[in-house]
């Protein structure tokens, strides 16, 4: 995923909870109302999140992928 897809997701994570409550609803449908377009490997990696995870372990997480 390019870097300005992650800091448009993570402004939004951090700053949204309705985001946060979305993306752990419809993952795919949250990103897209948000904006942002994901290619098919972006969309597998989304899936692929495990969204039971507190926000604090989700965004710790991410933090590490995309840093």
């Amino acid at each position: 995923m390019n870097q300005e897809k992650i800091k448009t997701l993570m402004d939004r994570w951090t700053a949204d909870a309705e985001f946060r409550r979305e993306l752990r609803a419809n993952p795919e449908d949250a990103v897209r109302k948000a904006g942002v377009e994901l290619d098919a490997e972006e969309r597998a990696a989304l899936r692929a999140v495990d969204w039971k995870l507190s926000d604090q372990e989700l965004k710790q997480r991410a933090s590490k992928l995309f840093v």
